[in-house]
């Protein structure tokens, strides 16, 4: 792959710029705004500086209803979200320990914005989640800022919370996935040492341990600080004749040499291995998408021999420093490496009898290599009485990957009411045929303006540079070579009623990478269509009533439509996609011992100004739920408080199986149940957590690719710490 020492060049100089105009912002205007001060006033740390801001402790944890006041709005850092003109939603680490989450479906289940769209027991092992009715994911899913192509099993074991900012992020990072992004916010090191020790089960029978280990290093006069996690699990999957084995270690560490100065540096491993997969349907044309209830999901309708193994490591380091009350410079490096392989099958149902014929492929070691950074300066000062917070750098990421051709191995024919298995057959895998380099670079420049007491605003602008370079043989990618540049600007206002009562108004644009398809009966499946600008409006109001956070969004997306389309099996762009609708979300305490979290989204998505399939004007775009609702309470019992009592519920509506709308998947409603008890022994806290997912063993669809939705699962933890 070549480099582009043009193109570096100028994000070097650009950079270079923006920190020098940041320096001399905090040189100039702090003597301006203090010339109607005493003089002799003691310097005092601005409480908007962004580096600095102090979360509360209590953010996030189950005495609170697992309700945040702070949020991290990408580059800008820690924001209240009463103050945040965009719809940022926070999973708290203890909710995902609490609701026995092992995966990052679970993890967000309790999310009404967010629908799994991608299961880890695929043959990817990476997962998926769908906002807005788009995806979220590649430069879109980040661990601590930094941008994280997880494409392999996600690790929860580390996460201290999962932050999902929803629709575009484009203005705060260059480029965005249209739906949202998720930031996994890593565990750091404890005030004092702590150690816990958890033991379980989920799914069929994987069982785990998992040692939670922190506080300062002894002998540094608290200056050095740290965080390990150990994890593994071994055991039968939920899919017949499945078994995952995974092993999972990170480490953290914090350094604060001097006040006001911090530098921090990670690593992570895992160690994924899956066998037994889950499985997809497709249906030929002419035959009808069959009622999940004649399934049981955890049936093996493929083969018991599929597998997936994906190993992967992130290490980085960074620092945060307040070199004055007005001026702070911060930086973050990440690198990552993994590698996975594969065995699937492709379950295509060829009649309404049932039957349907299993296409079985090897896909070769694929290996990707990422490496994201961002460089950062925060200056606060004041201008006439209105105080200006401004953060301008660089964020930036570089992803390459190879990979061989696919292997296919002879087709098995089967029926979903008795499956045929099959003897695994031999095969000889080639060399590699295709390599992809994708380079995303971003300047940007925000203003946080606080005009009054009451209203205030968020102007900005990202120059987003994308490039792109594949090559290779026997595949369409070798064509896909592009570059494409746009500024991207945003602008938002929030005007706060009361304290405790704000409303704003949001407009934001995003250049998104192109789309692509790995849909076999595409010409051209595999080749990533051209990049394309969209833009976003957004209207809301955020209010704490009580123990509770509330709140609503109006928005509208408005991007180019992709399909395949039916007519000649070509996937292209044709018009332009739109999703308008509702946002209610509430998380915190509705009594003293009442836990509320939940909420529902109504979305308008249709097809508008379609030229070359004008078929498809006004239709609903493949697989995107109008509806989604989940709820979820904690009541912890007044004659015997070390005992709490949880329910959930998850509803998502129907969704368009193809392009003109003539086949639907039905909407479904699961229902969730637990048991919670702590006490202590020895002076040790010590938890017993009782789950059950899809407590009614409901058979549905997930996704319009027809996955199964998981049937019940029951998982138990005991969890000891000190």
């Amino acid at each position: 792959m070549t480099t582009r020492s043009n193109q570096t060049f100028f994000i070097r100089s650009t950079l270079l710029s923006c920190a020098s105009i940041a320096v001399l912002l905090a040189s100039v205007f702090p003597a301006v705004a203090d010339t109607a001060k005493d003089n002799k006033t003691e310097e005092k740390i601005p409480e908007n500086v962004v580096v600095t801001g102090i979360r509360p402790k209590d953010d996030g944890k189950v005495e609170k209803g697992y309700k945040y006041s702070v949020g991290t709005l990408g580059p800008l850092g820690d924001l209240p979200l009463q103050d945040t003109p965009y719809s940022l939603n926070v999973t708290s680490g203890e909710l995902i320990e609490n609701t026995n989450a092992h995966s990052q479906a679970d993890a967000l289940r309790t999310n009404p914005t967010a629908v799994m769209l991608v299961s880890s027991g695929t043959a990817s092992s990476m997962a998926r989640m769908k906002i807005r009715g788009f995806t979220a994911a590649d430069q879109s899913e980040l661990r601590d800022g930094l941008v994280d192509r997880s494409f392999c099993y996600p690790p929860m074991e580390n996460v201290d919370r999962i932050e999902v900012l929803n629709g575009f992020s484009g203005f705060l990072y260059g480029f965005s996935a249209l739906g949202g992004s998720l930031n996994y916010i890593s565990k750091g090191p404890t005030d004092a040492p702590q150690l816990s020790l958890a033991t379980g089960v989920y799914d069929l029978g994987i069982g785990y341990i998992h040692g939670d280990f922190g506080g300062p290093v002894p002998y540094t006069n608290g200056k050095v600080g740290y965080r390990l996690n150990v994890y593994h699990e071994n055991g039968e999957a939920t899919v017949a004749d499945s078994v995952q084995n995974r092993t999972f270690i990170s480490g953290r560490v914090v350094y604060a040499p001097i006040e006001g100065t911090s530098l921090w540096a990670d690593v992570w491993m895992q160690d994924h291995y899956r066998r037994g997969l889950e499985d997809y349907f497709y249906i030929d044309d002419g035959v009808d998408v069959p009622h999940a209830n004649v399934f049981k999901a955890s049936t093996q309708y493929g083969q018991n021999w599929t597998y997936s193994k994906a190993k992967k490591t992130l290490l980085g380091f960074g620092f945060d420093s307040r070199i004055t009350g007005y001026l702070s410079v911060r930086g973050g490096y990440r690198f990552g490496h993994m590698w996975r392989e594969s065995m699937d099958v492709d379950n295509e149902i060829t009649d309404n009898a049932g039957n349907y014929i299993q296409e079985i492929y090897t896909m070769p070691r694929m290996h990707e290599k990422t490496h994201s950074a961002y460089l950062l300066a925060d200056t606060t000062f004041d201008t006439f009485g209105i105080k200006h917070n401004i953060t301008a750098g660089y964020t930036g990421t570089d992803y390459y990957y190879d990979r061989g051709a696919y292997v296919y191995l002879p087709s098995v024919s089967s029926n979903i009411y008795s499956p045929n298995y099959a003897t695994k057959s031999s095969y000889t895998v080639g060399g590699k045929n295709q390599q992809q380099e994708q380079f995303r670079d971003s300047i940007m420049i925000g203003d946080r303006i606080l005009l009054t007491d009451s209203l205030s605003a968020i102007v900005g602008v990202n120059y987003a540079m994308l490039q792109q370079k594949a090559a290779g043989t026997g595949t369409v990618i070798s064509t896909s070579n592009y570059s494409a540049n746009k500024l991207t600007p945003s602008y938002a206002l929030i005007y706060k009623i009361v304290p405790e009562v704000s409303v704003y108004a949001s407009y934001m644009e995003a250049l998104s990478n192109g789309e692509s398809t790995t849909n076999k009966k595409a010409v051209n499946a595999y080749q990533v269509l051209s990049p394309s600008s969209s833009s976003q409006y957004e209207i809301g109001v955020k209010t704490t009533l009580g123990g509770m956070f509330l709140t609503a969004a109006l928005f509208r997306i408005d991007k180019i439509n992709a399909e395949l389309d039916p007519t000649d099996y070509v996937y292209r762009h044709d018009g332009r996609q739109i999703h308008q609708g509702l946002e209610i979300t509430a998380t915190g305490k509705l009594f003293d011992d009442v836990t509320l979290i939940g909420g529902f989204t109504w979305m308008d998505p249709h097809v508008e100004k379609a030229t070359a399939n004008t078929a498809i004007e006004g239709k609903m775009p493949y697989d995107v739920p109008k509806t989604l609702g989940k709820l979820y309470a904690e009541y912890k019992l007044p004659l015997l408080p070390a005992l709490t009592v949880s329910a959930g519920a998850e509803y998502s509506g129907r969704r368009a199986y193809d392009v003109y709308n003539k086949q639907f998947i039905p909407g479904a409603v699961v229902f969730d149940a637990g048991l919670r008890y702590q006490t202590e022994v020895n002076g040790h806290k010590v938890s017993f957590n009782l789950t059950a997912s899809n407590l009614f063993d409901r058979s549905y669809w997930v996704q319009s690719d027809l996955q199964l939705g998981m049937p019940r699962i029951v998982s138990f933890t005991v969890k000891s710490g000190w």
